[in-house]
């Protein structure tokens, strides 16, 4: 076969990639040694940047020795005012981290490529390349650096930290500190992103830089925010490093300084209920911080209550904390600072767990209870809430004297402060049944009484009658 640099030239447009590499790097061979190359530099970067640069790259990776006076030849090209291929700082930056061995040929490279100026959509080129390779070769770091500073903070830097973040999610001790630094440049809307990016990175560095983003772009877009870290904290099912993240976010929320809509509140504890739940002991202090924080609202109770799936479960609750200076030392202990006085269901729920819970659970529902009796005020309809209260007195058979009291409090209440009934009948027969003592229902419906006893009274008598015919 002819060798010619007819041949070469053809070589070099060939559609196999191999082929035209490594022609390239035949030649690039044979003028870095001087061995009588076909093409001249210019003549190589002229007729293919890209395959001139690949095969550049792969004559160096072959023979290493000519690392130096590769960098010569392309510094006094530079000297000149005579352009280098833009893909080619990239390639040596990655040459240099995965395949040169000697560490003084890695920092030759290094300080050549550290030493060109790039324009701002060149930077975020190079600052990808740089977060790919700088765990593998640590010194790109402070050139890495001084490229995220200069770099413009806009949509497409935000996209080179997104996509790196998507699609390589290798972090090292080195990556991590330049991701850091990056977050501290990209505009505020893009955080949310960065931390869905996250939920690709391995946990421990995922947790920390999710945080760090949460805290310092949390007042720009606080449910945005709130709601990507949530999915985060989703990610892994490590409990130690959840619980880690879950620590850093009750402490950031609960600094009194801190300013957090109820709206966001919501969000975030419907976020974490599983495993706050799960996790009650741990984290019913700091929880309690927070509630406070919204004087106790309930909403963020009703939350909680949800999340435990239905009312014994809530009642019956096992994984409260044993800590006695613990405010919430279950979900049952929130009872003790809501509004029970206007809430029937809440009423009703404690009323459950006189029945069904046993020791602390039960003496504080009945304390509650007791406290509150008097004071009942309920808008629901009387019928409505029937079914419920029967239900309990169903399966709390015999009806105890707690459960008498607390059961008339409740049907007074009721009676007293709701809609007019229009069975009046199912109060009556209800109240009889069960010895319960409601004084409203003498109050409110004696007219019906009397006119349901009267009614009564002749209907005995007509069954009297015709029983004894």
């Amino acid at each position: 076969m002819e060798i010619t640099k007819k041949s070469f030239s053809e070589w070099f447009k060939s559609h196999n990639a191999q082929i035209a590499g490594n022609a390239m790097r035949v030649q690039w061979t044979a003028l870095l040694e001087n061995n009588n190359p076909f093409f001249s530099e210019d003549e190589l970067w002229h007729l293919s940047p890209d395959i001139a640069v690949e095969g550049l790259i792969f004559a160096l990776q072959r023979k290493p020795k000519l690392i130096k006076p590769a960098l010569d030849l392309l510094q006094k090209r530079l000297s000149a005012a005579q352009a280098l291929p833009f893909c080619l700082w990239s390639q040596l930056m990655n040459f240099a981290s995965f395949w040169v061995e000697n560490p003084d040929d890695k920092i030759l490279i290094r300080d050549f490529v550290a030493k060109q100026h790039f324009d701002a959509q060149e930077l975020n080129h190079m600052i990808d390349s740089a977060l790919r390779c700088v765990d593998r070769m640590p010194e790109w770091q402070g050139s890495a650096l001084t490229w995220i500073m200069l770099a413009t903070p806009d949509a497409k830097f935000g996209s080179v930290i997104q996509r790196f973040l998507t699609e390589w999610g290798r972090l090292d001790e080195c990556s991590n500190s330049l991701v850091f630094a990056a977050f501290d440049r990209i505009l505020p809307e893009w955080a949310p992103l960065m931390i869905g990016a996250l939920t690709n990175v391995p946990g421990a560095y995922r947790y920390d830089l999710s945080k760090y983003l949460f805290k310092k772009y949390f007042d720009n877009q606080p449910e945005e925010m709130t709601k990507a870290i949530i999915k985060c904290f989703d990610k892994d099912s490590d409990v130690d490093l959840q619980q880690k993240l879950l620590d850093g976010i009750f402490n950031f929320l609960n600094l009194k300084e801190r300013k957090v809509e109820l709206s966001t509140a919501l969000v975030f504890v419907d976020g974490i209920k599983g495993f706050l739940i799960n996790h009650w002991a741990e984290n019913c202090f700091k929880f309690g911080n927070f509630w406070d924080k919204f004087y106790d609202a309930p909403e963020i109770f009703d939350i909680v209550r949800r999340a435990l799936k239905n009312d014994d479960n809530f009642v019956l609750f096992k994984k409260g904390s044993e800590d006695k200076l613990a405010k919430l030392k279950t979900p049952m202990h929130m009872l003790c600072y809501l509004p029970v006085v206007n809430r029937v269901d809440l009423c009703l729920l404690l009323l459950r767990a006189v029945f069904r819970a046993q020791g602390e659970t039960k003496d504080l529902a009945c304390r509650i209870l007791l406290e509150k009796e008097d004071s009942l005020q309920f808008d629901e309809r009387f019928e409505n809430i029937l079914p419920k209260l029967e239900e309990i007195l169903r399966f709390s058979y015999p009806i105890s004297y707690e459960m008498k009291l607390f059961v008339s409090a409740i049907t007074n209440a009721l009676v007293k402060y709701g809609a007019k009934i229009q069975n009046f009948e199912l109060l009556y027969d209800f109240v009889k049944s069960k010895e319960l003592n409601v004084p409203a229902m003498e109050e409110r419906y004696d007219k019906e009484i009397e006119a349901l006893l009267r009614q009564r009274s002749y209907e005995k008598e007509v069954l009297d009658y015709l029983q004894k015919h």
